[in-house]
């Protein structure tokens, strides 16, 4: 039961990064704001978010992650309240940032306690893989639920949606999560950064900064290039957002048995796979054109998430859990945010879509290379 309201945990703060994409047009007109306004709604949450991420996860091995997991689902609840009810853009915007500070307290809490819940390294990596699955299962449900949600209630009700979870969720974490701190946490160690630990982080950055980057050239290229609708672009990238949510478990089960270099291995290989089959895409091309880009990458990014994780909390003392946690969230959130911003320029070059997706199905494999080799040199 701890472990599904964990899940329940990194589900709210990733779904608050997709789930209000959709609901910007009715804010624009609702709270006559401009596309600056719109674009500091999804803002504000995402920088509070990713800035806090180290911060917070450290602060959770110093006062306790029971402390900190509890503030950050309440915060959360608070602002998401204070989201719903705003009348005003400003409003909405500071309320998503302090939603961000929530979100910042909660991520790298619920990764702490499944490391302090399991004290067997092969059980703990088959929960991050449960964890990491239901991190990924946001993604197709960020459009799929905010559609829903912006069609039959208005746009508040993507805010509100959280509270009767939190209210649920909020006195379930009081009752569940541990008052007190594995007794191998009570005398701190003294923090040494193995290769392991910096190989994991950076290989888990490389990832998001191809991985995100790549969907954002999906997106563009389905809405922009073929012309097809919101509606129809998300049913077209299920084969790309489904297999994250799917094999993280499967992921933590390999890594359970065989440790993470081998999902690490086989996970980057088939990204590179899929970002060399951006250059079968040519001016005429279809959906089917981008189909094997979307295999590649989504089979690839759900067996190397869950296994990255583990890498990453594995290689540090447990009593830094919190910190292994924050800075591995750090490095996946800053560098997708580089991603989203490289791959969106080279789309956007005066050559074309088509050449530059040419263009990054070699940038792209380059760096899932790269990841492959630092993974064999560093990650056992």
């Amino acid at each position: 039961m701890l472990l599904a309201l964990l899940c329940v945990g990194i589900f709210l703060v990733q779904l608050d990064v997709t789930v209000v994409n959709v609901a910007l047009p009715t804010i624009r007109v609702d709270l006559d704001t401009t596309l600056a306004g719109q674009q500091w709604v999804v803002d504000a949450y995402m920088i509070t978010l990713a800035a806090l991420l180290l911060v917070c996860g450290a602060m959770g091995d110093r006062i306790g992650h029971r402390r900190v997991l509890l503030t950050g689902l309440t915060v959360f609840g608070l602002a998401s309240l204070a989201c719903g009810a705003a009348p005003t853009i400003e409003l909405l915007v500071a309320a998503r940032a302090v939603q961000g500070i929530g979100a910042a307290l909660l991520l790298p809490g619920t990764l702490a306690v499944i490391t302090d819940l399991y004290d067997d390294n092969a059980a703990r990596a088959r929960a991050v893989g449960i964890w990491s699955g239901a991190g990924a299962l946001a993604l197709p449900s960020g459009p799929l639920l905010g559609g829903a949600l912006v069609s039959g209630f208005g746009w508040r009700a993507v805010f509100l949606i959280n509270l009767p979870i939190i209210a649920v969720g909020l006195p379930l974490a009081w009752r569940l999560v541990p008052r007190h701190q594995p007794a191998h946490q009570t005398a701190r160690t003294r923090l040494r950064i193995g290769a392991d630990f910096i190989g994991a982080n950076v290989t888990a950055g490389l990832m998001n900064l191809v991985g995100l980057g790549t969907v954002l050239v999906m997106t563009l290229y389905l809405q922009e290039h073929l012309g097809h609708d919101a509606l129809l672009a998300g049913l077209e990238l299920l084969p790309l957002f489904l297999p994250l949510a799917v094999l993280g478990p499967i992921s933590g089960r390999i890594t359970a048995r065989y440790g993470p270099r081998l999902p690490m291995t086989v996970g980057l290989a088939l990204g590179a796979a899929g970002s060399v089959s951006l250059l079968a895409v040519r001016d005429g091309s279809g959906y089917a054109a981008v189909v094997p880009v979307e295999i590649g990458l989504g089979v690839g990014m759900g067996l190397l998430t869950a296994a990255v994780v583990s890498a990453a909390v594995a290689s540090l003392p447990p009593d830094r859990a919190g910190l292994a946690s924050g800075v591995n969230n750090t490095c996946r959130q800053a560098v997708g945010a580089v991603g989203i911003a490289v791959y969106g320029a080279v789309v956007g070059q005066p050559a074309g879509m088509v050449a530059g997706l040419h263009t990054l199905a070699w940038v792209g494999s380059g760096l899932w290379v790269l990841g492959l080799a630092i993974t064999w040199l560093t990650v056992g």
